[in-house]
């Protein structure tokens, strides 16, 4: 949706400012003066390693792919960057941009594909560095492949997935819980890394705060993330569909069904 899209854009621009400032701060070519013993002058500086490697989801296909592009480009290393199988096109309009900006083309490769292609990448010998975020099985796969290698340690800095849960105490604000609930669990139909998985909230405030959870799920609208008036759009593929329907049966089978978004029958999509 368009709230979502502005949010991914404000995000981008944060990693590029956050970097840009830790490269002032660590990478000024004086080095950073280190404590010692009467005598001694000790200096760290910091340096490139060579080609990294960055392999991005498909869920923040502009904040992150650009995130790990710059940290990489800022610590002087030249980057292939691997975006999500699902989202090139946003990847090719940004690389084009960076390349607009001003950074030399043969500082950054962009190659599209699906797993096979990131893991040929990984497994060259002359990858120095593995930025990736994604799947904790998939960042398992790069790590082995990375350490059979011989040569110098190949460091892997990877985010990786797990569970959000919320604990509701009695002395919480309902209307700000239900706020904060509804942005974390339904922006971006649900699917960022960060997304409200689990509420649990206390028996003496339950009622009440469902009762406003089930009134706000009542006022989202599921439509075409191109109209304004769309609160959430489609997730992203079919088998995104299909693990969220499978796990809907799951959950009838174990819960009590409080209350769901109608998804009307003339949108096109997943």
């Amino acid at each position: 949706t368009i709230p979502d899209a502005l949010a991914e854009i404000r995000e981008a621009v944060d990693f590029c400012r956050y970097y840009a400032a830790q490269g002032r701060r660590l990478f000024g070519t004086d080095g950073q003066i280190m404590d010692g013993p009467t005598g001694e002058h000790n200096v760290l500086t910091l340096d490139g390693r060579g080609v990294f490697v960055c392999i991005s989801p498909w869920n923040f296909p502009l904040a992150i792919f650009l995130g790990q592009i710059a940290a990489a480009l800022m610590a002087g290393n030249a980057v292939i960057a691997k975006p999500a199988e699902q989202t090139p096109l946003i990847a090719a309009a940004t690389t084009k941009l960076i390349l607009k900006a001003g950074l030399p083309a043969d500082a950054l490769a962009l190659l599209p594909g699906d797993g096979t292609v990131g893991a040929q990448i990984v497994a060259h010998p002359a990858v120095a560095g593995v930025a990736f975020t994604g799947s904790t099985a998939v960042a398992r796969l790069i790590n082995r492949t990375l350490a059979a290698k011989d040569g110098p340690i190949v460091p892997l800095i990877a985010e990786t997935g797990g569970q959000n849960a919320m604990i509701v105490d009695s002395s919480a604000l309902p209307e700000q819980i239900v706020d904060d609930v509804i942005l974390s669990a339904l922006g971006s139909a649900g699917q960022r890394c960060s997304a409200l998985r689990v509420l649990y909230v206390q028996n003496e405030s339950a009622d009440r705060l469902i009762a406003m959870l089930k009134g706000a799920m009542a006022t989202r609208r599921v439509g075409n993330p191109a109209h304004l008036h769309s609160d959430i759009g489609p997730v992203i593929d079919p088998s995104a569909r299909e693990t969220l329907v499978k796990h809907r049966s799951y959950l009838d089978t174990i819960g009590r069904l409080i209350g769901d978004i109608p998804v009307p029958e003339t949108l096109k999509g997943y």
